[in-house]
């Protein structure tokens, strides 16, 4: 019998370690070099605003999937509900296009931008590793929802 016991975490700290060493030099930078690295042509308001909206969004994103997520570890399921009915990793979805843009905004930092690029590009990186675990634990059924449901541009029929 197959060992159907799946990681909380699957290939996450691979992608997001060097996203938030990245994202601190980017920060670093952005605090010595004001002048060249921060966003100033719109008051510090409208980027709160703009950053905070995108932050919420995100962490509600994130907060749904990881609920959603985690009861579906526990009960050794392959969980196809809810955000992962729309895409396959919502998690890895909400912190690319959500919560770093929304860092990025908040603080000026335009830098910080880069933090959705280097996460994206570990995601190409080393999301294969994570699908080939649950093509060996759940079998057909993932492969079935794989053919299905985008790995992470959200399917925008399933929200209209």
């Amino acid at each position: 019998m197959e060992d159907r016991k799946m990681d909380l975490y699957g290939v996450g700290p691979k992608i997001f370690k060097p996203t938030i060493i990245f994202g601190v030099a980017a920060l670093v930078i952005s605090l010595i070099f004001p002048r060249i690295f921060l966003m100033t042509f719109l008051p510090s308001a409208v980027f709160n605003i703009l950053g905070g909206i995108l932050l919420g969004l995100g962490l509600a994103f994130l907060f749904i999937s990881g609920t959603a997520m985690k009861k579906a570890v526990a009960e050794e399921r392959l969980e196809k509900s809810g955000t992962f009915a729309i895409v396959r990793n919502p998690l890895y979805f909400a912190w690319i296009s959500f919560i770093f843009p929304g860092s990025a905004i908040a603080s000026q930092a335009w830098l910080l931008f880069g933090m959705s690029f280097v996460a994206y590009y570990k995601f190409l990186q080393y999301i294969p590793e994570e699908e080939a675990r649950l093509e060996e634990v759940f079998g057909k059924e993932y492969m079935d929802y794989k053919k299905e449901v985008p790995a992470i541009v959200p399917n925008m029929k399933e929200l209209l």
